[in-house]
């Protein structure tokens, strides 16, 4: 069974709130634990920092669509995260380790290390970045 929730909203980085609630609230209905939860929020969270910041240059005037859809059998979960901007060049994906030199630039250390695949695809207008997550363990599990 699949089950999807498309949500948009402007630039605004208030607006990342509204995406982690609805992530938290999609997530908590299908008995994801806290900590899974948590992870998922910070990623897409620096996910959509990323665009607000790099894609649309903090023009808080552009919109955001973020879908999410749930794979009941597989318990996996797909976030799709539309913009309008500028198309980026999907090798500039590539997370770097953390350096105690460099300030910032740990979001896409931060979302390769929660989410199991990201994919940016170039659109017409915009990009689509896909994030998938695959949960291992259900809330009230013994680990």
């Amino acid at each position: 069974m699949r089950e999807v929730v498309t949500i948009s909203f402007t630039s605004k980085s208030v607006n990342t709130r509204l995406a982690r609630a609805v992530i938290r609230s999609f997530l908590t209905h299908r008995n994801v634990i806290e900590e899974e939860i948590w992870d998922t929020e910070l990623g897409t969270n620096e996910a959509l920092t990323n665009i607000i910041r790099h894609t649309y240059k903090n023009d808080e005037t552009k919109y955001i669509t973020m879908t999410l859809i749930w794979y009941e059998h597989e318990r996996r979960l797909e976030i799709l995260l539309r913009d309008f901007g500028e198309q980026i060049d999907p090798a500039v994906i590539t997370p770097k380790l953390p350096s105690p030199e460099r300030e910032g630039g740990f979001g896409l250390y931060i979302i390769s290390r929660i989410f199991k695949d990201i994919n940016l695809t170039n659109l017409q207008n915009g990009n689509l970045l896909k994030l998938t997550k695959v949960f291992t363990h259900l809330a009230g599990d013994m680990y």
